[in-house]
């Protein structure tokens, strides 16, 4: 998994970097499907969006599509908190669908009889 982390307008800590790649390791423990992660981590400085000034902005390219997920906080360790739990979400309900999926084709696919040649 290709993973890149990028910070806007604030300088990006080894705490949160820490923390980005471990939760991204437990969002691909036991599927393998995610190919390439991008974590923007961004603080706004306008003065009307109040006390929610530290976003966070995950994309994930997974086997079969791309999901983003983000999220804005008071502080950056609630925003990729919240955003790795909705990215945790849209992945589950994502597999799901593609194990339900999987089970209906490989169901359709059942062998036709051929009939005895004489």
């Amino acid at each position: 998994m290709d993973i890149r982390t990028e910070s806007r307008n604030l300088k990006m800590t080894p705490r949160w970097q820490d923390e980005i790649e471990a939760r991204l390791h437990d969002l691909q423990e036991g599927h393998g499907d995610i190919l390439h992660a991008r974590v923007t981590l961004e603080k706004n400085r306008h003065h009307k969006k109040g006390p929610n000034i530290a976003s966070a902005r995950l994309v994930c390219n997974v086997n079969g599509g791309t999901f983003t997920a983000s999220k804005t906080e008071q502080t950056f360790e609630e925003a990729i908190r919240a955003t790795f739990h909705a990215m945790e979400e849209e992945l589950r309900s994502f597999r799901e669908k593609r194990k339900k999926r999987a089970r209906t084709e490989s169901a359709r696919r059942v062998p036709t009889r051929r009939s005895p040649s004489v």
